[in-house]
């Protein structure tokens, strides 16, 4: 199957080429199997195992055999490592930061990635994101949501606006910002239980 480069970091093959290395790359200390990189990308293990193997070969990731496993982390040592890790945190960091501060938050039932980045991300065509856009559905403290979004806007080179809605404003579907949001490009954070 022929994939296209993915519009928030064109200079690599696919979106699940970029988000594999996002996630082994973004977190150099965790080895990651097979199976849960494919989970966490939405992919067949065949796909990423294809891959990591190309990964391996061009020294940006470690490779260990356990069992009939194989378990995959970064190659720290290798001189891409640190401008690669820091591109892919700049593209495709947003999901994974945004979701693991807002995941099991008291009062944050679901968030989304929306606008450009999540327009980008989706493969959608355009200019690059110059914010991120969240939408956060719930009743939680927003202070706690801004303190822990807060230091995330330079980490990833970007300022980050969030947007709260009530589960009944986000189902008022006669609301002309929920009409747009819902018709346009969305990516899921967090999901009603607090799952990522």
């Amino acid at each position: 199957m022929r994939t296209s480069p993915p519009p928030l970091i064109p200079i690599l093959r696919s979106r699940i080429q970029a988000e594999l290395l996002a996630i082994v790359l973004g977190d150099p200390t965790t080895e990651w199997s097979l199976t849960e990189l494919a989970h966490a990308v939405s992919s067949s293990a065949a796909t990423i195992g294809r891959e990591v193997e190309r990964a391996a070969q061009a020294g940006l990731v470690k490779l260990k055999e356990v069992g009939r496993s194989k378990l995959v982390s970064a190659e720290t040592s290798s001189e891409y490592f640190e401008p690669l890790a820091r591109l892919l945190l700049l593209s495709f960091g947003p999901k994974q930061r945004l979701s693991d501060q807002l995941s099991g938050m008291p009062g944050v039932e679901e968030a989304f990635l929306i606008g450009s980045w999540a327009e980008r991300y989706l493969d959608n065509e355009g200019p690059a994101p110059k914010d991120v856009d969240v939408l956060v559905i719930g009743s939680p403290n927003r202070s706690d949501v801004y303190a822990a979004i807060e230091p995330l806007e330079s980490e990833l080179g970007r300022p980050i606006q969030v947007t709260f809605r009530t589960r009944e404003q986000w189902e008022d579907t006669s609301d002309s910002f929920i009409a747009t949001v819902r018709s346009r490009a969305m990516v899921p954070l967090v999901d009603v239980g607090g799952n990522s």
